[in-house]
């Protein structure tokens, strides 16, 4: 019994440890990334706003903002019937910070493949970053804010 009462400590230790309970967190910001990409890829504007909270904003790297989650769900609507039909994306969280329990920030890049030009070749894929404020709402991720930019091609060296 003793055993017993000397491991179940340890663990509560060590599940209640800010490194453990950090890496819960970020595991849980993960699996929404894991969730708005295969929505993304299913071209699910629903299920993409869904993961913004409801008052959340997503500057997109073409420069525009979307504010609110009906507005977003909206936006996306419309550019899955156009420009962005057919496109799949590839998201690359490359570092998540848990601020406070309800505040995670995430850096991370994305390719996005499958856009096609004027003449309907497909084009190369290209990347990008992001920056990704969560908010934990009622036990679940949402994103707070999102910004996102393509870097400009590198100089030509001489």
């Amino acid at each position: 019994m003793r055993k017993a009462a000397v491991l179940f400590l340890a663990l509560m230790s060590v599940l209640s440890s800010p490194a453990f309970c950090q890496e819960s967190l970020e595991m849980e910001i993960r699996d929404r990334i894991k969730q708005y990409e295969a929505a993304y890829n299913a071209g699910d504007h629903e299920g993409m706003a869904a993961i913004y909270a409801p008052e959340g904003t997503h500057t997109y790297a073409l420069g525009f903002t979307h504010h609110g989650r009906t507005e977003i769900a909206n936006g996306l609507k419309e550019q899955f019937a156009g420009m962005f039909k057919g496109t799949r994306m590839t998201i690359t969280p490359l570092h998540i910070r848990i601020l406070t329990p309800e505040i995670g920030v995430e850096e991370g890049a994305f390719e996005m493949a499958g856009l096609k030009g004027p003449d309907g070749a497909e084009a190369p894929p290209f990347k990008g970053l992001c920056l990704v404020v969560y908010q934990k709402i009622e036990g679940q991720w949402y994103i707070a804010a999102a910004q996102c930019l393509v870097p400009p091609p590198a100089p030509a060296q001489p």
